[in-house]
């Protein structure tokens, strides 16, 4: 494989994030990437990845403490990657939908970095799922997958076709130059050479698993 290597990291609370962040690294593997696939808790160095992918299950509002754990860890060298966004956790399946903002301190975090795109999946609830809450909404009828796989591939498609001259170009002269104003922080609906519907993509962010 040639080209930029690829960390896709993840947070998952009940494995539904987790499979995500598997199926977005295939996508990559099938685009020729070479990409590791681990668990935000697993990673203790970025140096050696050109592209970081980031995903989080979101609870409460509130995403992965691991995942917030590694963005705090690695925020300065993320700064010099590109770095690609993704949550899940939204159990609903409408997609005019408001998406949420980040988190307070993730917001931050992307801000100080710049992040090349983000996007909000869909979430999985099972009915054996255990918590007051889980049972909660199960019993209100939201246990079921909404995680939308074409969706999710054709945003890792996005990752996987963007110009690998463009990725190393970005990265430098100082593996990569920060951007300034709205730029730093991209929507969904602004990832550039979108794809994907984006109205498609929100959710809002009641549960993840």
């Amino acid at each position: 494989m040639s080209g930029p290597r690829v960390l896709v990291t993840y947070g998952s609370r009940h494995g539904s994030t987790a499979e995500i962040a598997a199926a977005i690294a295939g996508v990559l593997r099938d685009g020729k990437l070479a990409t590791d696939l681990a668990p935000a808790s697993d990673v203790a160095d970025v140096a050696s990845y050109d592209v970081v992918v980031v995903g989080s299950a979101v609870y409460l509002l509130r995403w992965h403490p691991d995942v917030v754990a590694f963005l705090g860890a690695h925020e300065r060298a993320l700064a010099a990657r590109v770095v690609w966004l993704f949550e899940s956790g939204p159990l609903d399946d409408r997609p005019e939908t408001r998406r949420r903002d980040l988190p307070p301190r993730v917001a931050a975090i992307a801000d100080r970095t710049g992040i090349r795109g983000r996007v909000t999946f869909g979430g999985r609830l099972r009915p054996s799922a255990e918590g007051v809450l889980e049972q909660l909404m199960t019993a209100g009828g939201l246990a079921r997958d909404y995680r939308e796989w074409d969706l999710i591939r054709a945003w890792a498609r996005q990752i996987a076709d963007d110009d690998p001259a463009n990725v190393l170009r970005l990265l430098a002269p100082t593996r990569r130059t920060r951007p300034t104003g709205d730029d730093r922080r991209l929507p969904a609906e602004r990832i550039r050479g979108t794809t994907v519907p984006t109205a498609a993509i929100r959710r809002p962010l009641l549960q993840t698993t």
